[in-house]
């Protein structure tokens, strides 16, 4: 049954619209509104002016980010959308605000209400989207797997127009209604809230596949109805589901009850919930203002970045967000829902069942090998690519093992989530003040590729070429465009004035270790990234092993462009550090920490 494959898939994407974790790991955003007495949006605002609060904790913030998307319409012309890929590329665009209009035929009657919402839905589409801005249109018996935003304004007109309210027509219009959709009033009704239902979680979960920004889900509608479900049923969506999958997404919901308030019709109870506990707003019949209200809602926000302390265990954890400034009027979503265990569950399962069959080579099990310790840094690359560094040495004592094997050579093998090979070749083990000569084998290996999976094969050797071991893993490559970061620190050791002296130099080679004495001497090096036009303002201190401040840091920028930390060790105690690394452009600030041990 179309309905019933439809809605399973859809919870199962509900649970990873939110990638479900256990380790409490998982970052967490929720977008936050700021205006002041007046109604007049802050924009303003620093990182330090915010507080993020669940229960009676205080919620430590990773970042904070201004977005202020383009609400005019005289921008160029847009590029056509024809791929999942042209789609996402679309959507990763600041500018670009994401708009998704369900037309539910089956809950709106014909006359009127229908005139209504084609007039009111295709001025909003005339007036209040930015050729920037991307939308899609979707009825009730949509394929559910068909959904794609587009620029096409056009094509969004056309199927607003071919909008017909069905509320209370019965008469089957195609084999599916015939066949699914059939029986008593009451029954066809039941069935119909549910596809309802069910395209309304699609939407919510493919718009949160897009973008960790705030998108907008307007329904016109009154009332989606319930959906009693009955035994074996119970993976078909409810509201519940929807308010879910929609907070998870940071999707908020806009009803749209096109029926005549002369008429004194209460406001259904199910629309008033999907506003209230999605940060939307219930939009009656004289819906332009309210439609409005929706673009300035998407215009100009915050989104706010945590981790929360919890495992996913399927529970609502409630949040307060406050601002530190007088007259501030805050708006923010009531708080986040974390996957539960059986929705992972069902993920995985539904993956491995629809995965296409590719004979591809058996590929080795993952294995971190204790003979070696590698490190990897990321820094950004040629446009739209990461760049990054690989370096290694051997494990100074592997435990257990009873039998020393000495390690000498590395051969380092990188392919992308295709398959397409990026470095395969050796690589010699660093250490203090190591350079990269010439015509030996380079100490580090650099290359750029573009965001995703990337995975990794080391084969370990002696120095007669035996094969000692075999690492194996993957690494997630992050995008470092377009927003405020920082490249992965590198640090060099020396253990002698001369050798200091040779890390001043390009040809320097970064070290793996994160153990040191305290008779050397280090020099971490990095990047900081601004926003366009607003170079990032850096600072640095050192931190003990409670996370507490001991003394700044002073960075100074060094001949490549980046900046450099110059940290003799001598002054400090045996024990476990942190440097602290913060970045602010404009009004995002972002911090790194790098951990380090002293232990002699």
């Amino acid at each position: 049954m179309r309905l019933a494959v439809a809605a399973l898939l859809m919870v199962a994407q509900a649970a990873t619209g939110t990638p479900p974790a256990t380790d409490g790991e998982r970052l967490v955003t929720v977008d936050v509104a700021v205006t002041d007495a007046r109604g007049r949006v802050l924009t303003d605002l620093k990182p330090s002016d915010f507080e993020l609060r669940e229960g009676s904790g205080l919620l430590p913030l990773e970042s904070v980010r201004l977005v202020r998307a383009s609400a005019g319409a005289g921008a160029e012309p847009q590029a056509t959308i024809q791929s999942a890929a042209d789609e996402r590329t679309a959507a990763g665009q600041d500018e670009a605000r994401l708009f998704a209009i369900f037309l539910d035929e089956y809950h709106v009657a014909d006359g009127a209400e229908t005139d209504r919402v084609r007039d009111t839905l295709t001025r909003f589409v005339d007036h209040d989207v930015s050729p920037r801005d991307l939308i899609v249109v979707m009825k009730p018996l949509d394929s559910l797997f068909a959904i794609r935003l587009t620029h096409d304004r056009g094509a969004v007109r056309r199927a607003i127009e071919s909008f017909q309210g069905r509320k209370g027509d019965y008469q089957p219009r195609n084999a599916y209604e015939r066949d699914y959709i059939a029986g008593t009033p009451a029954r066809i009704d039941a069935a119909r809230s549910q596809v309802a239902l069910s395209a309304l979680n699609a939407l919510a979960v493919h718009l949160g596949s897009l973008t960790d920004r705030r998108k907008t889900l307007i329904v016109a509608t009154e009332s989606v109805g319930r959906s009693d479900r009955r035994r074996g049923q119970e993976y078909l969506p409810t509201i519940d589901t929807v308010i879910r999958s929609a907070n998870r997404s940071n999707v908020s919901v806009y009803p749209f009850d096109p029926r005549d308030a002369a008429s004194g019709a209460p406001a259904a109870d199910d629309l008033r919930r999907l506003a209230d506990e999605t940060d939307g707003r219930s939009i009656a019949a004289d819906g332009d203002t309210g439609l409005r209200r929706i673009t300035v809602d998407s215009s100009a926000y915050y989104l706010l970045s945590f981790r929360p302390a919890h495992p996913d265990d399927g529970q609502f954890r409630q949040l307060e967000a406050r601002v530190k400034r007088a007259g501030a009027v805050v708006r923010a979503r009531k708080g986040y829902w974390t996957a539960s265990p059986d929705e992972a569950l069902r993920t995985a399962l539904l993956a491995k069942a629809n995965a296409p069959v590719v004979v591809m080579p058996a590929e080795p099990p993952p294995h971190a090998s204790a003979l070696i310790r590698p490190w990897f840094g990321m820094s950004r690359g040629e446009p739209g690519k990461t760049r990054v560094t690989f370096v290694w040495e051997p494990a100074a004592h592997v435990p257990g093992d009873r039998v020393r094997r000495t390690v000498s050579k590395l051969v380092f093998e990188a392919r992308s989530s295709d398959g397409t090979l990026v470095f395969e070749g050796p690589v010699a083990p660093t250490g203090p003040a190591a350079v990269d000569e010439p015509a030996g084998t380079p100490a580090r290996v650099v290359f750029d590729v573009p965001p995703g999976r990337l995975r990794l094969r080391m084969s370990i050797q002696d120095a007669a070429s035996t094969v000692l071991d075999q690492d194996v893993r993957e690494l997630s490559i992050r995008s470092l465009d377009g927003d405020v970061t920082i490249g992965t620190p590198e640090i060099m050791r020396a253990r002698t004035a001369r050798d200091f002296r040779v890390l001043d130099t390009d040809a320097a080679v970064p070290v793996s270790a994160r153990e040191f004495s305290r008779t050397e001497h280090l020099l971490i090096r990095f990047r900081a990234y601004g926003l366009a036009g607003a170079p990032a303002v850096v600072s640095a201190r050192l931190l003990d092993r409670m996370g507490h401040a001991m003394r700044s840091l002073e960075v100074t920028p060094d001949a490549n462009g980046g900046h450099a930390i110059d940290l003799p060790l001598a002054a400090f105690a045996p024990g476990d550090y942190a440097i602290e690394i913060k970045a602010i452009s404009g009004a995002r600030e972002v911090t790194d920490r790098t951990s380090i041990r002293i232990v002699y």
